[in-house]
């Protein structure tokens, strides 16, 4: 009702005086109703917009901590005096009781991978030594005579079970290439590398 008189009076306002509107308020009434129904879209997308839908969750989140890798090693592999022209006697990893010993210790009952060079250069006054090491382990740490050989890029598993600490233990043994009679005497060193990861 309140738009109908509202309408009539702008008529009767805007119209000339025989009561007839001119091309000029025609124009400006059609204005009007345009504007009219821009504002109606406006306010109804705005309504369309409040009554969106919207929805949260909670994602849990989770970590487990394991004890770090430690190694270390006690004793040298130690060939001792050799002959220039001889092949040295090649000294076992399971036998050898000055073999050198590297303990392990990590989480328990875990699965470890080790490597170690297929072979490794003694270098001295003269051309180097060819060592070609070999490796046994066992989760006793009184079981060199039982280890099993254990290869470069293979996996093993720690003692105990996860959450505690647990152990592994290697053994190294190798053999020397055979020497050139010509050999320089003198004293020849070189070191082996085993590593451990999970």
């Amino acid at each position: 009702m309140r738009i109908d008189k509202i309408e009539v009076i702008m008529r009767n306002k805007n119209s000339n005086k025989n009561g007839i509107e001119t091309k000029s308020q025609k124009n400006r009434r059609s204005i009007m109703k345009k504007l009219a129904l821009v504002a109606a879209m406006i306010l109804g997308i705005a309504a369309m917009s409040f009554a969106q839908s919207n929805a949260s969750t909670n994602i849990n989140v989770s970590s487990t901590v394991i004890q770090g890798i430690t190694i270390s090693t006690t004793g040298t592999l130690a060939f001792g005096t050799i002959v220039a022209g001889t092949t040295p006697a090649a000294l076992s990893a399971n036998t050898n009781g000055s073999a050198p010993k590297v303990t392990v210790t990590a989480n328990g009952g875990t699965v470890i991978t080790v490597t170690y060079p297929a072979s490794v250069a003694l270098t001295g006054p003269g051309t180097d030594l060819t060592l070609t090491p070999t490796v046994v382990g066992s989760t006793n740490t009184s079981g060199q005579a039982t280890a099993t050989s254990v290869t470069s890029g293979t996996t093993v598993t720690t003692s105990g079970t996860t959450g505690t600490a647990g152990n592994y233990y290697f053994w190294l043994g190798g053999s020397l290439a055979a020497l050139p009679s010509a050999q320089t005497p003198g004293a020849y060193t070189g070191t082996v590398t085993l590593s451990v990861n999970y």
